[in-house]
């Protein structure tokens, strides 16, 4: 995530994210963060996880730009 525009705007010397999603169901089962707000970033999955929000619905939705929410797309494997 360092190359991330979201990571160069804090000058991050670590940043990387993983979420385990279930491929048959598209389930979120876990998210890990390290690097500037990823103790808000968890709570979006957190969420996602609790209510049945699937990867790909969380991938979809419209983030403001440029925030690290914004990078969830990246962070889904997608964009």
């Amino acid at each position: 995530m360092l190359d991330w525009f979201s990571a160069k705007t804090y000058a991050e010397t670590v940043a990387w994210s993983k979420v385990i999603v279930d491929q048959a169901t598209d389930r979120i089962l876990g998210a890990h963060f390290v690097g500037h707000s990823g103790q808000e970033l968890v709570n979006i999955f957190g969420l996602a996880m609790r209510f049945g929000i699937t990867a790909s619905q969380i991938r979809e939705n419209v983030y403001a730009y440029p925030t690290f929410s914004s990078d969830i797309r990246h962070m889904l494997g997608h964009g």
